[in-house]
């Protein structure tokens, strides 16, 4: 028996039409009314690998159109990621927040749910810089 999910099984392509659906049910705009991708986002961040969790984050953040819904990133799937595997995945956040300011700003909307000490004040120390 293999230890995989459904999500193992999603391109990159699906990754990002994910990403758009969210977005899009966050802005009212879905194509499919009654949809809950907001819960499925939710049900992604206990059950997906954190490389496929990352793929929606970098996805979503390239897709928002405004703070509101890069606050809905950060609140959401990229809380839970550096709450449960921060450790592993903080040398990238911090990489990525020096390249690219969205994701920096992104990043502004994070509170510390879970993170050990040394992860919150490194997410603190971007936010610093940005702010």
């Amino acid at each position: 028996m293999t230890d995989s999910s459904p999500w193992d099984e999603w391109t990159d392509a699906e990754w990002v039409d994910f990403a758009k659906s969210w977005l899009a049910e966050l802005r009212g705009d879905s194509d499919a009314p009654g949809s809950d991708v907001g819960q499925s986002v939710v049900l992604m961040n206990f059950t997906a690998t954190p490389e496929h969790q990352w793929r929606v984050i970098l996805a979503a953040v390239a897709e928002a159109q405004s703070d509101d819904e890069l606050g809905h990133i950060a609140a959401g799937p990229m809380e839970h990621l550096l709450g449960h595997h921060g450790e592993s995945i903080l040398s990238e956040v911090e990489r990525l927040a020096e390249r690219d300011a969205r994701f920096a700003r992104m990043l502004t909307g994070v509170w510390r749910y879970q993170m050990p000490d040394e992860v919150w004040e490194r997410v603190q120390a971007i936010q610093a810089r940005v702010e």
